[in-house]
């Protein structure tokens, strides 16, 4: 197999990823315009559904920016290279790619959260003038710092995921001569 196969095919992991949270914003945008009017009474309607439009709009660009472009970020990311790999995987090796393909899935989960509540800061939901409800500040101010903390956290085990699969992907040494592996009993 081929380095830019192998990238294409991490490419379409996180592409299956976006497009499961993609329908799955959809469903909530469904479920919001059905829904949505008869919670946000006293309110602009389309304010108090803007949240759940943005998170469908954020994920299905992402889905089809990177469905499109599969092969030119892979060639991006490989820089044109056409290397052959011969994949010896070991459980260390599986353990870094499963840790990265969590913490990216969590880091692009965290995301619209983030912007959605540093974007209520700028933009006022109620056309009354008033603040939030008690409760619903409360929610969304936990759901912003439970986002964030979540995002910090993804970026510092994807900065450490090698190390972390090092530690607990420990195997015993082993030795190959002439294609045979020899256990070491030390």
């Amino acid at each position: 197999m081929k380095k830019l196969q192998l990238v294409e095919l991490g490419i379409l992991a996180t592409v299956l990823i976006i497009g499961y949270k993609m329908i799955t914003s959809l469903l909530a945008l469904i479920t919001s315009l059905l829904f949505g009017p008869g919670i946000a009474i006293g309110r602009n309607v389309m304010l108090a559904i803007l949240p759940t439009i943005l998170f469908f709009a954020f994920y299905t660009i992402t889905f089809f920016l990177l469905a499109r472009n599969i092969k030119p970020l892979a060639r991006f990311i490989c820089r044109d290279r056409e290397e052959s790999l011969e994949f010896k995987l070991n459980k260390v090796d599986v353990l870094h790619l499963i840790i990265i393909a969590v913490c990216i899935s969590s880091f692009l989960q965290t995301v619209p959260d983030i912007i959605q509540y540093i974007t209520s800061k700028f933009i006022n939901i109620d056309q009354y003038g008033g603040d939030f409800e008690p409760a619903e500040w409360r929610g969304s101010k936990i759901k912003y710092w439970n986002s964030l903390i979540g995002f910090i956290i993804s970026v510092i085990l994807l900065i450490i995921s090698k190390s972390i699969a090092s530690f607990f992907g420990k195997e015993e040494p082993r030795y190959e001569i002439g294609g045979e592996k020899i256990e070491s009993n030390l």
